[in-house]
């Protein structure tokens, strides 16, 4: 349990918190540090968050600036937490933010063997049990025909 849920329990049974961080407004609001507290209840964490981040004055802004203005006025147990998975799942963010990697290359073909075992792809499996001796597998695979042959090693 933590500090503003054992603070909301106080509130909701009309005792004092004695605490000079924690005070009651007189609408019976718990306000920490000046922020108002705001409970895990009828998703009022994402209505403060969507009035803070999707209002047209404000214009999505990212997520630290987001969080700067949402801490201004409010506060929650793993608020930071909240708004990063909320801005990973917000569209207009998504479609609107920059790129920043260099532009994809353009996908080129591997030429085709002109038969089998031509050309070979090789790889190991390691860290396997001891069995007759051997703790590994080579593999090795024709990548015309795709038949793979496995040597203990």
């Amino acid at each position: 349990m933590t500090i503003c849920d054992t603070h909301s329990k106080c509130l909701e049974a009309g005792e004092d918190t004695h605490d000079p961080w924690w005070s009651v407004r007189a609408n019976r609001v718990l306000v920490h540090d000046k922020q108002t507290y705001v409970p895990e209840s009828n998703d009022l964490h994402l209505q403060v968050l969507k009035s803070k981040h999707n209002h047209q004055l404000v214009g999505y802004l990212g997520q630290s600036k987001t969080y700067q203005l949402v801490c201004w006025d409010y506060s929650w147990p793993n608020m930071q937490g909240f708004i990063e998975d909320y801005m990973k799942t917000c569209n207009t963010c998504m479609h609107n933010k920059s790129k920043c990697h260099k532009p994809y290359g353009l996908l080129k073909q591997l030429p085709v063997p002109p038969w089998p075992w031509e050309s070979i792809s090789m790889d190991f499996i390691e860290e396997l049990p001891k069995s007759q001796g051997f703790t590994e597998i080579l593999v090795v695979v024709d990548q015309l025909t795709k038949q793979a042959m496995f040597i203990p090693a």
